[in-house]
């Protein structure tokens, strides 16, 4: 055998050959591509399907049927989405367009639909606000409690529990302060369950946004330039001075620093400021359950405004589809000025990981344990007082609602209904999202399918439910499968579709020119491409099927639009039984407390290994 032979104008590797010009190269420069796998929009087919059928078609009819019933609400909002769209094209306009879009949706709420339609919306604004209020108070939290994480974990067990379940804990606790405030004024009823519920809400979302932070935080901290430029030079010179004189030193350097952080951490503030606002935009649930129902018409929000319109006239009525689309337009406007921060958003590589703070902190003395006990006790008080009625009779203690709970069996079925529901929807959200967050995060920033493609994506995210939720009931009433499983999965999995997508993007963008990158445009062998991937998606992917699934297990809405009397998830049996509330409330609260025990284990378990690290990109 002889040896091969030798050409010096060839280099060649195993994965790279390179051959030298022995002519003067002409004509034009032929620009190259990534390969291109049509496999790859093969699988994508499901995620376009689900969202073109599920989500844009019924957006689509319900538009329809808001022009023919109120034309002028339709051309008021058509003229708020052009302002929204020439200030994002203009740039320079300062917002002011986007401002004036907003007051003439306001405008064509409170000329076409009264002052009980205008006052659900003006209610549904102060929930945004105060949504907006927990996101920036949790970042508060967030910098002052940035120390070791074993205080964290029960702080963010509220938020795998249920709106639903709650508002049944909330309405227990209220009305027995109410009752021992001797409490007999409709007025101040009125004003209690306000406060009740705004609170509901803030025990729900704010420890999680405050680990959220927390996380964020430590991971500016970790990287060499951003914590440089977040701690900068101390202002006030050196630390001579009075006692006073250093406090005053000490609170502007913390505030210059929170400042910067603010500004380094913007794009995480505009993420968890879109989840917030669009679920506080959607409320529905804790005021449905929490609030008695003669009370509800002054504590009702926009969406459960719509659902009485929907429930007296029919989910195919012209004047519920009107009212729903000034809140679509509000949320998705909104989403439309922030989209171009969105479009830019990239968190932290694999690679960063926040500092393990626990290990160089001297044991905690009593008085540190006693000062923790304190700031947990008003997390863990709603499920203690859950507990405690649910042992509560009415001659006593006693374990009628836990008997109740154990032994029901319908109780035990719609249980088994919503983990196939929640199981199965979260699969084909996971399964549907990885190719397209895939593709949208190997298209180059400018290129114009990005422009289009992410703001989509970010607008059907804060789509309110019940714009397409109307026309999905009408059809499954008539064609008689409001009673199956599948369409609930289905519809769960395509509501689901944009955040998944949004998040797994976020995950998957690389810096241009890194080893990542090749691999994201199939630069690499296989086997390098699926090892870099699960470097970068591989918490996402978790956090998201985690959210997912604690998100439609913990559904109530969705649910109660599109499920029937055939296969009804927990929160709907739960409902029922919420209409003799005073007699049934150890039921409730038994119900409500079984019914969290698999979401709020599933997070805790969950918590720093996917969710943290998927959602902002700092492994803990």
């Amino acid at each position: 055998m002889t040896a091969p032979e030798f050409d010096p104008r060839v280099f060649e590797t195993p994965d790279l050959r390179m051959e030298l010009a022995t002519r003067r190269l002409s004509g034009p420069l032929i620009p190259g591509h990534h390969p291109r796998r049509w496999f790859g929009w093969a699988v994508r087919i499901p995620a376009f399907v689900l969202i073109g059928v599920l989500l844009v078609a019924p957006v689509g009819w319900t538009v329809h049927l808001a022009i023919d019933a109120r034309p002028v609400v339709a051309v008021g909002c058509g003229l708020a989405v052009l302002c929204g769209i020439a200030d994002t094209v203009v740039g320079r306009t300062r917002r002011w367009l986007s401002m004036l879009g907003l007051l003439i949706v306001g405008v064509v709420v409170v000329a076409e639909f009264g002052a009980a339609g205008a006052w659900a919306y003006v209610r549904t604004l102060g929930w945004v606000l105060w949504g907006v209020f927990l996101v920036l108070l949790a970042l508060l939290l967030a910098w002052i409690g940035r120390g070791p994480r074993r205080a964290w974990p029960p702080l963010v067990l509220p938020f795998g529990v249920s709106a639903f379940a709650s508002g049944i804990a909330f309405r227990l606790m209220f009305e027995r302060g109410g009752d021992a405030g001797r409490l007999d004024d409709v007025g101040e009823y009125r004003w209690l369950f306000v406060v009740m519920l705004g609170l509901a809400f803030a025990w729900t979302w704010l420890g999680a946004l405050a680990g959220m932070w927390r996380a964020a935080i430590l991971g500016v901290e970790a990287d060499p330039v951003q914590s440089r430029t977040m701690h900068g030079p101390d202002v006030g010179g050196s630390g001579r001075g009075g006692f006073v004189r250093r406090q005053a030193r000490r609170l502007r350097n913390q505030i210059r620093m929170l400042h910067e952080a603010r500004k380094l951490l913007h794009p995480t503030l505009l993420m968890l400021g879109l989840i917030v606002g669009v679920a506080a935009a959607r409320v529905f649930d804790v005021v449905l359950i929490a609030v008695p129902g003669p009370l509800q018409p002054s504590a009702e929000s926009a969406t459960v405004h719509w659902w009485y319109l929907a429930g007296t006239a029919g989910f195919g009525d012209g004047y519920a589809a009107a009212y729903a689309l000034p809140l679509a337009v509000l949320i998705g406007l909104t989403a439309w000025v922030l989209q171009p921060d969105m479009r830019r958003y990239r968190r932290p590589g694999p690679e960063t990981r926040a500092p393990d703070r626990d290990s160089d902190r001297p044991r905690l003395s009593w008085r540190s344990w006693l000062w923790r006990l304190l700031l947990l006790t008003p997390v863990l008080f709603p499920i203690g007082w859950l507990i405690w009625v649910a042992l509560r009779q009415s001659r006593g203690f006693g374990a009628e609602g836990v008997r109740w709970a154990w032994s029901d069996a319908a109780l035990w079925r719609s249980l088994e209904t919503t983990l196939w529901v929640s199981s199965l929807a979260t699969l084909v959200v996971v399964t549907a999202a990885v190719p397209v967050a895939f593709l949208l995060a190997e298209l180059a920033p400018g290129q114009w399918i990005s422009r289009i493609a992410v703001p989509l994506v970010v607008i059907l995210t804060v789509m309110p439910a019940q714009l397409y939720g109307g026309p999905i009931r009408t059809l499954l009433d008539a064609w008689g499968l409001s009673g199956s499983r599948i369409p609930l999965i289905f519809v769960h999995a395509a509501a689901g579709l944009p955040m998944a997508i949004l998040i797994l993007r976020g995950a998957l963008l690389a810096p241009p020119d890194s080893p990542a990158a090749d691999a994201l445009h199939g630069l690499a062998r296989p086997a390098t491409i699926r090892r870099r991937f699960l470097e970068l998606a591989g918490p996402a992917i978790g956090a998201v099927a985690v959210l997912e699934f604690i998100q439609v297990w913990n559904d109530f809405f969705i649910g109660l639009l599109i499920g029937g009397v055939g296969e009804t998830p927990w929160s709907r049996l739960l409902w029922g039984e919420a209409r003799q509330f005073h007699e049934n409330a150890s039921h409730l609260a038994a119900g409500a407390l079984l019914s969290a025990i698999l979401p709020v284990v599933l997070l805790l378990c969950t918590w720093r290994r996917w969710v943290v690290p998927g959602i902002t990109g700092v492994r803990q």
